[in-house]
């Protein structure tokens, strides 16, 4: 009794640390146009608007709406959320692992989740992927749980339900234990019934705001688009090579904080560590779990979900991606810790001690950079402390950025050539390019580099360098 009650005392605490850490490193602006869209959505929910783009992810944004009202801080109520994720994902990770969190070994697997750079950096973000991720986590718990009794079962189906209406694009990650206990259960009806209650208490409540017809129209638009218009799926990058080696570079360098190109030496370190405590757990996984069914049906769902976000997902721009792939990560990580490390060994322990100081030193680095506007945040800054009221040429998703934040322009989009055509044409005798399209216009324009703005790309992958321009009429030039 006493144990159990030191071990809620010690999951208790943790929950107050997710939540207190995340709130302290809260966001204040709008990071990217994602984020814009689920900011926009707790002001005036409507698909139709992309506020936020389908599936609407409605669980996410009423939990969000409430917290809002009652905070009244949109970065402290997406903060709460995260903070809330990072102790259910380490919870049930320990739980599919069966290990418990005040011993040594619960205490290393805490540590590299509440301190792994991606999840931290995702839970102060204005997105529903680490609430997504928690849920995901939960299903593959209650679906893989050697007991696999009936209301195990039920609460896993639920939560399928629910997952759905938070992160749709997890759901292929726990597809196989979905099937297989469909398959095999004998009360596959009452799952089944399950599953659908968890899609029920979001879907008429969806439908009832939306519409049947605006919600049916929204996802045809955005899944044809995500497949075909918007980039990043095989469809239209279909470069294996490039995106096998941005897939890469997602889980080590974005997901684990490793070592790439440019990165600072810390990382390095982190690139040792990792890949040896990836070695004791692949020893330890061999040694005591080849045949556990559970950990191989894990492993199975990981392998498929690589596949479909891989070839169906945007792994070139967007690394968020990866963030269930993480799980088998921590897995085998502390497998390794369990069954094949020496606790008591000295050089182990400093080097777990390294580690762990290396880890933090990243992550933090990360997080205080991720406080500071983005590129596109810091222009957006820059053109309204300008005044610029004149005219802005860029793509639709910076236009759109900056009309949201109140900026007042002329705006073109350089995706139409009418627009482009009617300005070459015109008595127009000066601009602010935003990207570099110097080649759009013609020989009766002159065109001037005028700012660059940056961001870490290891904070966010999203336009981490935005160049600037001027474009003047030749007898306007400005010289130098």
């Amino acid at each position: 009794m006493l144990k159990k009650v030191t071990q809620n005392h010690s999951y208790l605490l943790l929950l107050l640390a997710c939540i207190v850490s995340r709130l302290a490193t809260s966001i204040y602006y709008i990071e990217d146009i994602d984020s814009l869209r689920f900011a926009l959505s707790i002001e005036d929910y409507d698909i139709s608007k992309l506020q936020p783009h389908f599936p609407g992810y409605p669980v996410f944004c009423f939990i969000a709406k409430i917290l809002f009202l009652i905070i009244g801080s949109k970065a402290a109520s997406f903060s709460i959320i995260g903070g809330v994720s990072v102790f259910a994902i380490i919870y049930f990770i320990l739980k599919i692992s069966k290990i418990e969190i005040n011993n040594r070994i619960g205490i290393f697997c805490s540590f590299i989740i509440f301190f792994n750079p991606i999840i931290w950096l995702m839970s102060n973000r204005y997105m529903p992927d680490l609430m997504g991720l928690a849920i995901a986590v939960a299903c593959m718990y209650y679906l893989t749980d050697k007991s696999n009794n009936t209301k195990n079962l039920i609460y896993g189906y639920i939560f399928i339900g629910l997952l759905v209406g938070v992160r749709l694009s997890y759901v292929p990650l726990i597809i196989i234990p979905f099937i297989f206990h469909l398959i095999k259960s004998d009360q596959r009806f009452y799952l089944f019934l399950s599953c659908c209650g968890g899609c029920l208490v979001w879907l008429i409540p969806l439908i009832y705001i939306t519409g049947y017809e605006n919600l049916y129209l929204a996802a045809s638009k955005q899944t044809i688009g995500h497949f075909t218009d918007f980039g990043g799926t095989v469809l239209t990058d279909n470069n294996i090579y490039y995106r096998s080696l941005k897939l890469i570079r997602s889980i080590w360098a974005d997901g684990l904080g490793g070592y790439w190109s440019g990165r600072a030496w810390q990382t390095g370190f982190l690139s040792i560590s990792y890949a040896y405590f990836l070695y004791l757990g692949y020893i330890g996984s061999r040694k005591y779990l080849k045949y556990d069914k559970s950990f191989v049906m894990i492993i199975y769902c990981i392998v498929l979900y690589t596949l479909w976000i891989f070839f169906f997902q945007n792994v070139i721009y967007k690394s968020r991606h990866i963030l269930p792939i993480l799980i088998i990560v921590f897995m085998l990580v502390t497998i390794g810790h369990k069954y094949i490390s020496e606790p008591k060994a000295i050089i182990y322990n400093t080097f777990v001690g390294a580690f762990f100081i290396a880890l933090v030193t990243v992550t933090f680095t990360l997080v205080n950079q991720h406080k500071n506007p983005t590129a596109v945040s810091r222009l957006k800054d820059s053109i309204v402390l300008g005044h610029n009221n004149g005219t802005i040429i860029s793509t639709p998703l910076i236009n759109y950025y900056m009309k949201r934040h109140g900026v007042q322009s002329d705006f073109i989009n350089v995706e139409d050539e009418g627009q482009i055509s009617r300005l070459n044409s015109s008595e127009k005798e000066e601009a602010l390019i935003i990207g570099n399209f110097q080649g759009l216009f013609e020989n009766n324009y002159s065109i001037k580099t005028e700012t660059t703005y940056f961001h870490n790309p290891y904070v966010n992958r999203m336009w981490p360098r935005i160049d600037t321009y001027r474009l003047y009429k030749n007898s306007d030039v400005i010289k130098e």
